[in-house]
């Protein structure tokens, strides 16, 4: 089994291996966050132009997310090489994996909702939203309402939101987790019901080993930090730096975490 640190280290030098698939891959990016561009450089676009441009986002970012699978299935199978981009078959991967996410989201999403209707928060918040109704007057502006709400009222309120978000952080940590290895059983067998079978998503989770894998997502949160670090010094580089940014440092970061997940995967084959 190797090391986390190797598995690291390759995943960091892979993106430089190709210098041409990275800018091509950049350029991808680029063209996806257009608009971005335009507005750091303050150059005024019009609505229809913006609307066009957030329609080649969004077609752009399913290409990058398919992308970002063929990287993961090219390290699956032991491969060395930055796959070639292929816009039609990356773009329905990404379709793919919009459903996986939905799937993976939609469940701790439901059950967020269900305890913030047991914790009280919804009944706490109608209460206070009708003790506001009741005060405003033309004498009383909503800000003097809300300051005049009575402390009992505010109590259930940030009881309820402190155990739904302490819930809705555990459970969606708990299922991005199993998000990343859903994202690499669609890589490995482009299958939807392969990625969404949380049997053998837990099964690979353990084969890999819970405390290896929570060992891997730190300290690629720790290298994430870093990198995303990096890349906003280089973004506040004048007029050049978000271009670098968009066109190096993004598509660098994406392959880089993507290359690490590989590893962890395959190293486990």
């Amino acid at each position: 089994m190797t090391s986390l640190i190797d598995l690291f280290k390759e995943a960091l030098v892979y993106p430089t291996k190709d210098y041409k698939a990275l800018v091509i891959f950049g350029v991808i990016f680029l063209i996806a966050n257009l608009s971005s561009v335009l507005i750091a450089w303050n150059i005024e676009i019009n609505g229809s132009v913006i609307s066009l441009l957030a329609i080649v986002s969004l077609i752009l970012y399913f290409v990058t997310e398919g992308y970002i699978l063929s990287v993961l299935k090219e390290t699956i199978n032991h491969g060395d090489e930055i796959p070639a981009l292929n816009i039609l078959e990356n773009f329905i991967d990404g379709l793919k994996l919009l459903v996986v996410q939905i799937v993976y989201y939609i469940i701790p999403t439901i059950i967020v909702l269900l305890v913030g209707w047991v914790s009280g928060t919804y009944s706490a918040f109608a209460e206070i939203l009708a003790f506001i109704g009741n005060t405003v007057s033309d004498t009383v502006d909503p800000s003097m309402a809300i300051s005049a709400v009575p402390q009992d009222l505010w109590a259930p309120l940030f009881t309820g939101l402190a155990i739904t978000g302490i819930v809705a952080i555990i459970l969606y940590i708990i299922f991005g987790l199993l998000l990343e290895i859903a994202m690499c059983r669609l890589a490995k067998y482009g299958d939807i019901g392969e990625a969404i079978n949380f049997k053998e998503v837990i099964a690979d989770i353990q084969a890999i080993g819970i405390g290896r894998f929570i060992a891997w997502f730190i300290i690629l949160f720790i290298c994430a930090l870093v990198l995303g670090f990096v890349l906003g010094i280089i973004t506040a580089i004048p007029f050049i730096g978000i271009l670098i940014a968009f066109l190096v440092g993004a598509p660098f970061i994406a392959l880089f975490g993507a290359r690490s997940l590989g590893n962890l995967y395959a190293d486990e084959e």
